[in-house]
């Protein structure tokens, strides 16, 4: 077998579908996308029998660099595409409130398996790795977008910036 046959790149790169011609549409297309691959794989290591918590703060420190790139758009680059996008938005996005429940519920499992304080620690960092990673989604929609409202007809900033205060767990 092939390494591209392995990947199914020929699928996989035939994914990326922008509605303009602008290049930055194409790089958000792209960081999205790949941003719901690794929520795939931050789901499947939630569900799996050893939860390798170093393993999902490292993910979501990969995902942090995907929001840097992303911000490197201006608010005029975001403006020349994003009415294509209508009302999707990525609070639609299935998988990531997945994610999200099994992060909350991760803590419970954890302390009632183990009840180790290495594991607590550990749990902690997912926790600041998961709102690093909110922070900086927040961030660069405040970029791109200021005080607009998001596409799918949240308060848009002001939203991401309720998420981001909301403890994983209480």
């Amino acid at each position: 077998m092939k390494y591209d046959e392995y990947l199914n790149l020929d699928t996989l790169l035939s994914l990326q579908k922008p509605h303009t011609d602008e290049t930055t549409e194409l790089m958000f297309i792209v960081a999205h996308q790949s941003s719901e691959l690794w929520f795939k794989v931050l789901i499947h290591e939630l569900n799996s029998d050893i939860v390798n918590l170093k393993r999902i703060i490292r993910i979501f420190n990969h995902l942090n660099a995907l929001w840097d790139i992303i911000a490197t758009m201006s608010c005029e680059d975001y403006e020349k595409f994003r009415n294509t996008l209508g009302t999707a938005s990525g609070k639609q996005s299935e998988q990531y409130m997945e994610m999200e429940r099994l992060l909350k519920e991760l803590r419970k499992s954890l302390v009632w398996k183990w009840q180790v304080c290495t594991e607590e620690e550990e749990l902690l960092d997912v926790e600041n790795a998961f709102k690093k990673w909110q922070f900086s989604h927040m961030k660069a929609v405040e970029r791109i977008i200021g005080n607009r409202p998001g596409t799918g007809g949240t308060s848009g900033v002001d939203y991401l910036k309720r998420a981001v205060d909301k403890p994983l767990w209480n």
